[in-house]
């Protein structure tokens, strides 16, 4: 009977453990998705934003989207120009970037642009119950610039 017991507390153990572990990972199914294809971006909205700039010039905005319909966040980065020259040896720059970065357990998404575009935007983060932030680095003639937003 003892035994029993025994193995009817650790199959129940077991099954909560299961449906925690897999509570988890079905909450974090956005993570590394495209917000505009995964549906998520048709409700986003501005929920932090900084001006990136340095004491030699202003160079765009870097913004963190949130969608609460899918309860994630990303970075949108926008130039106030186009991108030129940047990404190889000959450039001597490198191409803007923009990151997400998801506060409680550092996982980060990035995107760039590319020369000839003036914005990007990173894969998301689940975010529902936590903080992220978005994050621009700039590398330019005008010198460099590394902004991040609040976090939400």
């Amino acid at each position: 009977m003892r035994n029993l017991a025994r193995a009817g507390v650790v199959a129940g153990a077991l099954g909560l453990s299961l449906i925690a572990t897999m509570g988890g990972a079905q909450a974090y199914t956005h993570d590394g998705s495209d917000p505009s294809a995964a549906g998520c971006s048709g409700d986003a909205t501005t929920v932090e934003s900084a001006t990136v700039k340095n004491s030699n010039a202003t160079f765009g905005t870097i913004e963190l989207r949130y969608s609460l319909k899918c309860h994630t966040a990303w970075a949108r980065l926008t130039l106030n120009y186009t991108q030129s020259a940047c990404g190889n040896a000959a450039a001597g720059y490198e191409c803007a970037h923009a990151y997400v970065v998801r506060n409680n357990d550092g996982r980060q998404y990035s995107c760039e642009i590319s020369k000839g575009q003036k914005q990007c935007y990173t894969p998301m983060v689940y975010d529902k119950g936590l903080t992220s932030f978005a994050q621009a680095y700039i590398d330019s003639a005008a010198g460099q610039a590394n902004t991040r937003t609040a976090s939400y």
